[in-house]
């Protein structure tokens, strides 16, 4: 059964004290979790239309519609209390489990930030496990050639350094944040 069949078969239901209204969003308050909506029907206006089912918690699932987009409130028959059901065009999904920042997502045009986004952006694996094994190859050609080299008496060193010569010439470069960093995906 799809959601356009469920809706109408709860309309339908005489008595229920529930209805229903499909518009447009003509203003966005983040901070309240509310929305204004103009049904497309031409009724008065929906003014303070929560987002969830709650207005004063701060946690919980909240869809944020964007501004002029469609969305179906349900609310009372008087009209007192209505809250948005769906939404067509989203701007921002909040999802925040315990009223901390320890346990949230937000999902948003810029990307997904969990937790606040402190720590900066998601470690790209395959990048960094590049980068890692590059290192790593680098020491294990240093580890070689003092393995490989045999101490001469009286040669103050020059053996050694013509072993690790090669080596020593071919330098690494600094790695930069952006090269393994993934700034769609903050935590």
């Amino acid at each position: 059964m799809n959601i356009a069949t469920m809706i109408k078969q709860i309309a339908s239901q005489g008595g229920s004290g529930m209805g229903f209204a499909v518009g447009t969003v003509t203003a966005v308050d983040k901070e309240a979790r509310t929305v204004d909506v103009q049904p497309l029907n031409e009724d008065a206006p929906l003014l303070g239309v929560n987002l969830q089912a709650n207005q004063g918690s701060t946690v919980g699932v909240v869809q944020i519609p964007r501004k002029d987009s469609f969305v179906m409130v349900g609310y009372v028959a008087d009209g007192a209390a209505g809250m948005v059901i769906l939404c067509d065009d989203i701007e921002e999904v909040q999802v925040v489990i315990k009223d901390t920042d320890t346990a949230s997502v937000v999902v948003d045009e810029n990307g997904v930030t969990m937790n606040g986004g402190k720590l900066g952006g998601m470690v790209k694996v395959e990048d960094i496990t590049t980068r890692l094994n590059l290192i790593e190859k680098d020491i294990n050609k240093l580890k070689q050639a003092f393995t490989s080299w045999t101490p001469v008496p009286q040669d103050g060193g020059a053996k050694l350094k013509a072993g690790v010569a090669s080596w020593a010439g071919s330098q690494l470069t600094e790695s930069k944040r952006g090269d393994y960093e993934n700034e769609k995906v903050k935590q």
